[in-house]
């Protein structure tokens, strides 16, 4: 990344339970991330017991599970859940960065449920939630990650599913 005073750039960092997003030049960004790296309180084993850095397992066969399967185990009807079950799938399963409103809504599509009729409200109800928040641009389009309490969300929908 080349070193312009001028750019703006937005970084998110995840250390245990401790999080941190910063938006500014390159380097007072870099500055508090290091500030931050130092500072940040480690994982407990405990709060790694409940932390969904792994995801979901996959059904018996040991194979990937599929958009379909992950949107039938966690059972949910709105909208707003879709779209942040979508972009945790996104992000746990197929690795993604960042996600985009299309993205939400082809996986959606490929799970074979009906997508929203307005994706980006959906992830701005995400958003005001704390579910999800904005990661910049990829493509040129608005891009979003999920939040550790969107991680936790999710965790709970598909837990919901299993009782």
């Amino acid at each position: 990344m080349t070193k312009d005073p001028g750019q703006n750039v937005t970084m998110r960092v995840r250390i245990g339970d401790s999080e941190l997003e910063v938006t500014g030049p390159v380097d007072f960004v870099e500055r508090k991330i290091a500030e931050f790296v130092k500072t940040a309180p480690h994982q407990s084993p405990t709060s790694a017991a409940k932390s969904p850095a792994q995801p979901p397992p996959a059904p018996h066969s040991g194979k990937p599970m599929s958009p379909n399967q992950f949107f039938k185990k966690a059972a949910v009807k709105s909208d707003v859940g879709r779209v942040l079950l979508a972009a945790y799938y996104l992000e746990k399963l197929r690795n993604s960065e960042s996600v985009t409103a299309t993205d939400v809504k082809n996986l959606i599509k490929e799970g074979k449920v009906p997508p929203p009729k307005n994706v980006n409200e959906a992830i701005n109800q995400n958003i005001r939630k704390g579910l999800v928040m904005s990661a910049g641009n990829k493509d040129n389009r608005m891009a979003y990650v999920v939040t550790s309490d969107g991680e936790d969300e999710v965790t709970d929908m598909l837990g919901k599913s299993d009782a």
